[in-house]
């Protein structure tokens, strides 16, 4: 599970890279407001547990653009 935070918009960002019940990778996207019930969550199929890793990387980059700091 990887974890950003935005403190100044009070928002959140979280991965996971999880197997599904058939075996295959996907990486679970969920996002919203520190606090807030809603929120949202995307689930996308990667070919292998190594595109996965990769595509954590890429979202960590972007959010680090975006002003979020890891968590933990």
């Amino acid at each position: 599970m990887h974890r950003w935070t935005n403190p100044e918009k009070a928002r959140y960002y979280q991965v996971d890279l999880v197997r599904d019940l058939l075996g295959d990778w996907t990486v679970i996207q969920s996002w919203g407001g520190v606090g807030s019930k809603r929120g949202r969550v995307q689930i996308v199929w990667v070919p292998s547990h190594d595109a996965g890793v990769e595509r954590i990387a890429a979202i960590g980059k972007q959010r680090g653009k975006r002003g979020y700091t890891p968590v933990g």
